[in-house]
């Protein structure tokens, strides 16, 4: 098939993963203040524009002015639609949906699709992956072992449902570090609990190591998610760069001291599809009890069959672990001989070791805890309340000094004194959870209304987003990010409210192109200040699922346990134990359902610039690598899903090739083809390729259609939003 798809891969304006217009190094500003994200958040006065009326606009007119800046003009109708469904949904509009925008002249139209898509299920997923970014979700727990954490997906459809339900997110924040002490929050709250667990365990040969690791953890974690702070550089001494003392450290560890997590049973809620959920405990209850019966039938089945050989041959010359010829021989012995394979033939030991791995819990779709009703919850245990925490020389827990208790920092609360826990009955996690998620803490709100600006412009105001301290970048647009970050309280906590802001700013709709790029290149090369679009490459995840959507095969279930992709027989030997993929429909899921190993991340997650999971992941990485073409333009997927897309289009525009052509493009990219791209493919498909009967020609006008399909999804407006 590749040889006609080399014959067109020129049609196609632009080939996908060059080095995009637009692209620049990093270069950063300095905040003019550097204690600007510990004073309180005041909302600044909007500068006023003859131009602009919406507020965004106002600040950032105000900063280009003073630099002889001009924003770009209104991007096309098409891109603005494509961006917000990416940007909101990480799927492409349909071609019905793009015609129904397009020929919408209202000036609503586009505010209309906006709150259309925040509404759409599929936002809750598009967001929700951003969030388990920030605190590295897995179905595996990491490390040599990479134990399976097989209720995590229970958290993971959690995010989904509170970013969809527009869940204020000071309450988010209070369920995830204590909702086992808000009885308000319910058992829906106490799924947010899975954020404790997300932590990766470290080889330690002391318990008292874990338990420094686990704390250290979520201390780190906390800071960086929540609050956009790095606390652990402040572990083994004051912080070297931020105001944040080691006393400030360790009375921030002293509220997580008693936290105790565990895995405990927790019914399935009403958005749960608790009826499906426990019908597929059942059947895989069955499922495995039935691999447990084959392998201990082969078992036994080999023992008797061993016993057998012996008395017949009065020998045990076959194993040197049997000693003295000694009859009867316990089941136990065999036992140990067996699970050496000593006792098996060939075909034997292969098909043993083959059920053994099949009924290993880790990484198999069969095993009934991937749907039992458990969750990972905390708690607070006596045994931890009983220990005190100290400040800890070097970090290291056998040098302690100081005793701490719990106390709020120092640099935003503008005292250095304890809370006095006397009478307060409940977690201390709670304490903590209620400061963060206060209207009165000013990094909370900021630091979140940034993260969402740089989900949709690719980079923050603060482009560091998970640090706002001296060593962050630092922002010209302090004012606009206090504007946004009092916005967001003031609607009640509401994510939904801050897209709605931002996608109706022109800065957010602007064009990629501008009439006096190159002057204004010199002026400011990095588009610190905004004046153009900067073209954004999709996410790994979107892209996956872009090609699933663009093919027709997309399943669009969803929640539940996670779905185990297929993989090259070279990788699966990587797995510990045994791996089987999921069904076809399953695999063609979106990908925030798929299986989520720590150790053994999925090739295209991988080689388009997935997270690392080990890790808090606030921005990733965009790189532009040989292996990615090859993803695209090689792989089975690819060429799998390229064929599933020639069947769709033939069966809307059957065996004429310009409307093949038509369709094509508007499956892929949502537009028609120039005059130019529909000539020279139309040409292409009626091109003949060889002699051959009627069969023989229908097969290759389908090779020829599929090529046409992998060209496409292998362009570059398929890969960039523009």
């Amino acid at each position: 098939m590749v040889r006609y798809a080399l014959a067109v891969m020129l049609v196609v304006t632009s080939v996908a993963l060059t080095t995009m217009p637009g692209e620049c190094s990093e270069t950063l500003i300095p905040s003019t203040s550097q204690s600007w994200p510990w004073k309180p958040i005041k909302p600044p006065a909007i500068p006023e524009s003859h131009v602009f009326t919406h507020p965004i606009d106002q600040f950032i007119q105000a900063e280009q002015t003073s630099r002889k800046l001009i924003s770009a003009p209104a991007a096309s109708a098409r891109n603005r639609l494509r961006r917000i469904y990416f940007d909101l949904i990480g799927l492409p509009p349909t071609p019905d949906q793009m015609q129904r925008f397009l020929q919408d002249s209202s000036p609503k139209a586009y505010h209309k699709a906006i709150n259309d898509l925040l509404d759409n299920p599929a936002y809750g997923e598009r967001w929700g992956r951003h969030w388990l970014d920030l605190v590295r979700y897995a179905d595996t727990q990491g490390g040599a072992l990479d134990y399976a954490r097989p209720h995590m997906w229970r958290y993971r459809d959690y995010v989904i449902r509170a970013f969809n339900q527009d869940r204020p997110y000071d309450r988010f924040i209070r369920e995830q570090l204590a909702a086992d002490a808000f009885r308000v929050y319910g058992d829906e709250g106490k799924l947010g609990l899975g954020f404790l667990h997300q932590w990766v365990p470290v080889e330690r040969d002391a318990p008292e190591l874990n338990r420094r690791d686990f704390l250290n953890d979520v201390v780190g974690v906390t800071g960086s998610v929540f609050l956009g702070i790095s606390l652990e550089c402040a572990r083994c001494h004051d912080h070297k760069y931020d105001p944040i003392t080691a006393r400030d450290y360790y009375q921030i560890e002293a509220f997580f001291a008693p936290l105790q997590v565990s895995k405990s049973s927790l019914p399935f809620g009403q958005y749960e599809a608790p009826n499906s959920h426990q019908q597929q405990w059942k059947e895989r209850k069955n499922t495995w009890n039935a691999l447990l019966d084959e392998r201990k039938q082969l078992q036994n089945k080999t023992i008797e069959q061993f016993k057998q050989r012996i008395l017949s041959s009065r020998s045990l010359s076959a194993t040197g672990d049997l000693k003295d010829g000694v009859l009867p021989i316990s089941d136990s012995q065999l036992r140990q001989v067996m699970e050496k394979g000593d006792l098996f033939s060939k075909d034997e030991r292969q098909q043993y070791h083959l059920i053994r791995r099949q009924t290993a819990r880790f990484a198999n779709p069969n095993h009934p805890d991937y749907y039992e009703p458990m969750a990972y919850l905390a708690s607070d245990s006596p045994l931890y309340h009983a220990v005190s925490t100290h400040i800890l020389s070097g970090g290291n827990f056998r040098l302690p000094e100081d005793r701490v208790e719990p106390a709020f920092l120092s640099i935003i609360t503008g005292k250095d004194q304890a809370i006095d826990l006397r009478g307060i009955s409940g977690s201390r996690r709670k304490l903590l959870a209620n400061w963060i998620a206060s209207e009165d803490n000013p990094l909370t709100a900021r630091v979140m209304v940034n993260r969402i600006w740089q989900y949709h412009f690719g980079r923050g105001l603060v482009s560091t987003t998970s640090d706002f301290g001296v060593n962050g970048s630092g922002t010209v647009y302090k004012d606009l990010v206090d504007w946004l970050a009092n916005a967001f309280i003031e609607s009640g906590w509401s994510v939904k409210s801050i897209h709605r802001l931002i996608l109706t700013s022109h800065a957010y709709q602007q064009s990629m192109n501008h009439p006096r790029k190159e002057a204004f290149e010199k002026l400011d090369p990095d588009n610190r200040f905004l004046w153009v679009r900067d073209p954004i490459r999709i996410q790994a995840e979107v892209l996956r699922d872009t090609v699933l959507a663009t093919s027709g095969r997309l399943n669009r279930t969803m929640g539940g346990p996670p779905f185990f992709p297929s993989v090259d027989d070279e990788l699966m030997q990587r797995a510990p134990t045994w791996w089987a993929p999921s069904s076809q429909q399953q695999r063609d899921r979106r990908t925030i359902y798929m299986l989520q190993i720590r150790s053994l991340q999925h090739p295209f997650i991988k080689v388009f610039d997935g997270p690392n999971i080990d890790e808090s992941c606030p921005v990733r990485e965009v790189t532009t690598v040989t292996p990615q073409v090859f993803a695209l333009f090689n792989s089975y997927f690819l060429h799998d899903q390229s064929i599933s897309m020639a069947k769709r289009i033939a069966d809307v525009a059957g065996n004429d090739c310009r409307q093949q052509v038509i369709q094509g493009f508007q499956f892929a990219l949502q537009r028609n083809p120039t005059n130019k791209e529909l000539t020279t493919c139309t040409a292409f498909l009626q091109t003949p390729v060889s002699e051959s009967s009627d069969s023989q020609t229908v097969n290759e006008s389908a090779d020829k259609l599929a090529d046409l399909c992998l060209v496409l999804m292998n362009s570059n407006e398929f890969v960039f939003l523009e």
